[in-house]
């Protein structure tokens, strides 16, 4: 999983869950390909969470127009 284009943070865990991964998508439809198609084509995926975390990074502003 942490070869897959896009994936910037995978980590072994405990509990519940043994993975988490921290993916880039640019879009809901391409989280939703990369979930359905690459995730979900994993031999012993089972169950899978998804959180989505959406951050603002960069912000365009035209100062004087309404």
């Amino acid at each position: 999983m942490a070869a897959h284009p896009g994936t910037a943070y995978v980590a072994a865990t405990t509990g519940s869950s043994n993975l988490v991964a921290v993916v880039i998508c640019s879009s809901t439809p391409e989280l939703y390909r990369y979930l359905s198609e690459c995730v979900g084509a994993l031999d012993g995926v089972r169950h899978v969470e998804t959180v989505p975390s959406l951050r603002l990074v960069k912000q365009i502003t035209t100062e004087g127009i309404r």
